[in-house]
């Protein structure tokens, strides 16, 4: 790992070398500098202090969809478009709108009545599992749980949440840094579009008792258009669906890798969300938040210029030792656990469907204890990259 010292003073880093960084090497990073530059026009803010300042800055906005591709390098097509409407990519009035149209649904109050079905459906997939065969968890399990309950959600087919799911992981690496594989990744995001189009056509011509229906009736201020729409829900789907299948399958990863931890839960289901935040302060499934930088900044004491794309690195700062003590313990009954969770954001883009995905962590590991108490770790999974979404290699175990 080397840096060199730019024309600015701040250390500069490839972009392609940092997103190959393994998590001690970051550490070792953050240690030296409070930001380092990876590209002209973007650097990484590292330490907690600075990310937690500059989380919900009024200076600093969510990058806008078509600087983003502009950035990651992302030509004219289904998945720049998607990127360019969806509400994570825009901020002011156009991201309240879009927002709004969703709030009501993903509202914490609504889907904490939702906690039964959630734990209906993680038993179910839970009692499908192979039995005396290693097979990958990941694929099996991790998987399912948050597609089927976003298709639930949305009032998608259950029996299409496979298909879609794979699509979606394919689509979700136009957030990884560096991009690549552009045309699986439009074929993905073509194929994803069609598939909402037609539902949302479906739901048009013989309404159901589903959110898509509600959506499509609308016809107050918060509606929104047919192909602002299906944006929306292409990417409630992405999000809905990637990041809680990678969070899971490392929770569960870190529990038997220690089976004193495992046998703990087993003994206390009330340190259950604790094993959770841990997991996810640890090892979560998304690494940074990117930010735009509409005017100049300090990041520890170093001036940012504006016109920059910031990437606030929650990975780091929620592992830095300043902060958090022992940060490399995974400790059940930690004390200093940074509140609010960073995994999830902060500001006005705080993950919309945080409450589901907790939800499906918590009822999906409650029903692992329950349903195969015995299961056993063969082969440990890995977290890939430092940037973006971040990707779990699988797991396997046996029950």
């Amino acid at each position: 790992m080397e840096t060199t010292i730019g024309e600015d003073g701040i250390p500069f880093m490839p972009i392609e070398d940092y997103a190959k960084l393994s998590l001690e090497e970051l550490d070792t990073l953050r240690k030296q500098t409070p930001v380092v530059r990876l590209m002209p026009s973007r650097v990484s803010a590292l330490r907690d202090e600075d990310v937690t300042r500059l989380a919900a800055h009024p200076s600093l906005i969510q990058v806008p969809g078509p600087e983003f591709c502009n950035i990651m390098g992302i030509p004219d097509g289904r998945c720049r478009s998607f990127l360019e409407t969806f509400m994570l990519m825009t901020n002011g009035d156009d991201h309240k709108h879009r927002r709004g149209a969703f709030a009501r649904v993903f509202a914490h109050p609504v889907l904490r009545q939702k906690r039964g079905r959630v734990r209906a459906v993680a038993d179910h997939i839970i009692a499908d599992l192979p039995r005396g065969e290693e097979f990958d968890f990941l694929a099996l399990c991790a998987s399912r749980i948050p597609a089927e309950m976003i298709a639930e959600v949305l009032g998608l087919k259950t029996e299409d949440s496979a298909w879609f799911a794979g699509h979606v992981y394919r689509l979700s690496n136009c957030l990884v840094p560096p991009y690549s594989g552009h045309e699986e990744v439009e074929a993905s995001a073509e194929a994803l579009y069609d598939f909402v189009a037609q539902t949302v056509a479906d739901r048009r011509q013989a309404p159901q008792d589903d959110m898509i229906s509600m959506l499509v009736a609308d016809e107050s201020d918060r509606s929104l258009e047919t192909e602002e729409l299906i944006y929306q829900i292409m990417g409630l789907i992405l999000g809905g669906s990637d990041t809680t299948r990678s969070g899971f399958n490392m929770i569960v990863a870190r529990l038997l890798a220690d089976r004193s931890l495992w046998n703990e839960l087993q003994a206390d289901r009330s340190l259950i969300p604790a094993a959770i935040e841990e997991s996810l302060r640890l090892e979560p499934p998304v690494g940074g938040m990117p930010r735009y930088c509409l005017e100049p900044i300090e990041i520890g004491g170093i001036s940012i210029p504006g016109g920059q794309l910031v990437g606030l690195s929650t990975l780091s700062a929620m592992r830095d030792e300043t902060k958090i003590s022992d940060p490399e313990t995974f400790d059940l009954h930690r004390k200093d656990r940074p509140l609010p969770h960073l995994v999830f954001g902060a500001g006005a883009h705080r993950c919309l469907g945080e409450m589901l995905a907790r939800l499906e962590m918590e009822e999906g590991l409650a029903a692992l204890l329950d349903g195969a108490p015995d299961i056993e770790m063969v082969k440990a999974p890995e977290m890939i990259g430092v940037l973006g979404l971040r990707k779990s290699t699988p797991m396997i175990v046996r029950i």
